[in-house]
């Protein structure tokens, strides 16, 4: 049997650098679009709350976002963002030989090394497109993992699984009483949304991770949420801290969960557009490769760069920040993550990126 990935290590750094300021800020992944106005609208108007305690508890919400999904409000937890549920599942499954497959969220094996696991990784490879094979899934199974977490789509990768590839993942996992813990904070951008939510029914060891913050742009008032069965949910809200959603994150949800489908379609338009467009952009430059990409961001890789993080020193000096993976788990120097904004944007870094190469666009 081939052995999996060494142990993983506490990584840090994370996109969205307030650093970056006066810089356009491709490093972290959000919607280019914005917060929907009612979300501005109900920003402002909770300011009339905030001398109020909000719920323990915000099951108001979670209701909501019940409704919203045609799910039972039972299988659903709300918090401060998808990165407290991330530790909150570390703690309560408390694995005793957890694997992460990467290069991902580096939050993901942060929470499991907080929570007193050891985490491993299932190396996915560039020359694969990163996408995760049976094998190496099956060789962490076999190696005795009890719990195998997975971004769909992936961050950075881009990479995501289809519907049927991760049913088959949950359920291999099943079958070894592992438990399967997939991460859709990205899911709404996908070329194809539909969520493992679906597989809840029948797969009790299955927990699907999901994100307001990335989609309606509001990674300033934390807001994520969890599906999961209704025994596991259970086992969640005893243990999750009160008051984990604060007051004008729970009235702003209320506001962007109103007429969602439509921001999310027009979203995933302006996505799809724009991600085809810088690939096939940057593409054209000599020594720069993009991967294939589901997502709102772009992974890509500077073969040979002649200094670490040359290139993203080269856009900083030109107003322009990304994201420099070369410390992250899986990744390496020359490695590089950008999310996908709107055309002026997309046209600048591209330029700018033509500079580093001496090269023209044609």
């Amino acid at each position: 049997m081939k052995a999996p990935s060494s142990q993983l290590v506490i990584e840090r750094a994370h996109g969205g650098d307030a650093s970056a300021g006066g810089c356009v800020d491709f490093s972290a992944s959000l919607n280019p679009l914005g917060p929907p106005p009612q979300a501005i609208r109900a920003y402002h108007e909770a300011a009339a709350k905030v001398s109020k305690y909000p719920p323990p508890y915000p099951r108001e919400l979670e209701a909501r976002l019940a409704a919203w999904l045609g799910v039972s409000p039972e299988t659903v937890i709300a918090g401060n963002g998808s990165t407290q549920l991330i530790y909150l599942v570390a703690r309560a499954l408390n694995p005793r030989s957890p694997f992460v497959v990467i290069p991902t969220f580096s939050e993901v094996a942060n929470g499991l090394f907080a929570a007193g696991s050891r985490p491993s990784g299932i190396l996915t490879r560039a020359e694969d497109n990163f996408r995760l094979s049976h094998s190496a899934l099956n060789d962490a199974l076999e190696a005795g993992a009890d719990a195998v977490f997975i971004g769909r789509p992936n961050s950075p990768t881009g990479v995501l699984a289809s519907l049927d590839d991760t049913a088959a993942i949950a359920q291999a996992c099943a079958r070894r009483d592992a438990w399967c813990v997939i991460d859709e904070a990205f899911i709404e951008f996908a070329d194809d949304p539909r969520s493992a939510a679906s597989l809840l029914g029948s797969n009790p060891r299955l927990v699907v991770l999901r994100s307001l913050t990335k989609i309606f742009t509001i990674p300033g008032l934390r807001l994520g949420y969890l599906l999961a069965s209704a025994d596991f949910v259970r086992e969640l809200r005893d243990i999750i801290e009160p008051w984990s959603v604060n007051t004008v994150a729970e009235h702003v949800a209320f506001a962007c969960l109103d007429g969602a489908e439509d921001f999310i379609a027009r979203t995933r338009s302006n996505i799809r557009d724009e991600r085809r467009w810088l690939e096939q952009n940057l593409g054209r430059l000599p020594n720069l490769r993009t991967f294939p990409s589901s997502a709102n961001f772009l992974m890509f890789a500077i073969p040979g760069e002649p200094a670490r993080g040359e290139f993203g020193h080269h856009l900083r000096q030109r107003g322009i920040a990304i994201r420099d993976l070369s410390a992250l788990p899986g990744c390496g120097p020359g490695m590089y993550r950008i999310g996908v904004r709107l055309r002026p944007d997309n046209e600048r870094l591209v330029a700018a990126a033509a500079d580093y190469f001496g090269a023209e666009r044609r």
